[in-house]
């Protein structure tokens, strides 16, 4: 039997009371009727910044037993972020940083069947055509993979004693919704620890000492890959071990510090700005000037380093984000951006 292809599943063969309990259960497995119906509520109307709900949460019950779930709250879009591995969190705070980065939907679900472009109902987005997505159950039949398509068995309404086969969506990791002098768009980003996850396992064992890129990227990459690009979305595969370790920890650092709340007016901000600014490139620790600004600008100790790592985060304090930063060690100045450096993951082309 082939694939059990509708636009909508009928709800009604599991009841919202037994999705409940099993809520409230031990973990769902990840392919299950259950879960099918949950990523269903949660994904088919379009939402946006703390309206969205992730089709996959960092919870006990929700996450991949072998995963290591965590949140993160932004500030920006007002909600927590949900990743399945510490590399999906460290390469995602590479995106929060770039200033024109509007919204991200984490763990999403890959539409099975067509679909409008993600962006379609963006409010920045309706003045644009936008090609459809094409549904994965398609894709993967074109591709010649059907089997490649996660399926479930569902209980049959009209027949108790039958289950009827239907698509199970991929879930992706990130989706950045993106704008720039020109207009909004998408780009898709799928992470895993090393370059070899990617891979399919045959080919690049066989290729072991040969170029990564010379293999062939496994069916689910591919058809991930087709899937967006049909919409003219780039997709990036990142491996978050490629990233420099000390990057990672200032941009861990600079997120979590500069969400802090500060109580000083915009005026004595800016003061304070301006005499980081100074000491950049200079042997003036940022410590050895902060007792004096305290005085003068009449702000506290907390007030001061959340100011401060606000303004390299916002990119007002421009330091070398590859070394260190630390309130005891001097502000080194860039010497490359990090978003000109990583600016091909950002592109709008594929």
């Amino acid at each position: 039997m082939g694939l059990f292809i509708a636009q909508k599943m009928q709800r009604s063969s599991v009841s919202d009371k037994h999705l409940m309990d099993m809520e409230t259960m031990s973990r769902v497995p990840l392919i299950s009727p259950e879960r099918l119906f949950r990523i269903e509520k949660r994904q088919s109307i379009p939402r946006w910044q703390n309206e969205y709900e992730p089709a996959m949460k960092a919870t006990r019950d929700e996450a991949p037993s072998i995963s290591r779930p965590s949140t993160l709250f932004w500030s920006k879009i007002g909600r927590d972020l949900h990743f399945m591995s510490l590399a999906e969190r460290h390469v995602c705070i590479l995106a929060l940083y770039h200033p024109g980065l509007i919204d991200v939907h984490e763990q999403h679900a890959l539409e099975r069947f067509d679909a409008p472009h993600p962006l379609a109902d963006h409010p920045r987005a309706r003045h644009l055509r936008l090609p459809p997505l094409r549904g994965t159950v398609s894709i993967t039949e074109e591709m010649g993979i059907p089997s490649a398509h996660p399926v479930v068995n569902i209980p049959d309404k009209s027949n108790s004693n039958n289950t009827l086969r239907a698509a199970f969506p991929f879930i992706g990791d990130l989706l950045l919704f993106m704008v720039d002098d020109i207009e909004p768009y998408c780009v898709n980003w799928s992470i895993k620890t090393t370059r070899t996850a990617f891979y399919d396992k045959k080919v690049a064992t066989r290729n072991a000492k040969s170029r990564l890129h010379d293999c062939a990227l496994s069916d689910r990459h591919l058809i991930e890959q087709r899937y967006f690009a049909d919409a003219g979305i780039a997709s990036h595969f990142i491996a978050a071990d490629e990233f420099d370790s000390h990057l990672i920890a200032n941009l861990n650092a600079l997120c979590a510090k500069a969400q802090q709340p500060i109580i000083l007016d915009w005026q004595r901000q800016e003061e304070l700005i301006v005499k980081f600014q100074k000491i950049v490139g200079t042997r003036t620790t940022p410590l050895a000037i902060m007792e004096p600004a305290m005085r003068q600008i009449g702000c506290s100790r907390q007030d001061f380093v959340a100011t401060l790592y606000s303004a390299i985060w916002n990119r007002r304090v421009r330091v070398d984000l590859y070394q260190p930063v630390l309130v005891d060690k001097p502000l080194k100045a860039e010497r490359r951006d990090v978003l000109l450096d990583y600016a091909h993951l950002f592109s709008r082309g594929q």
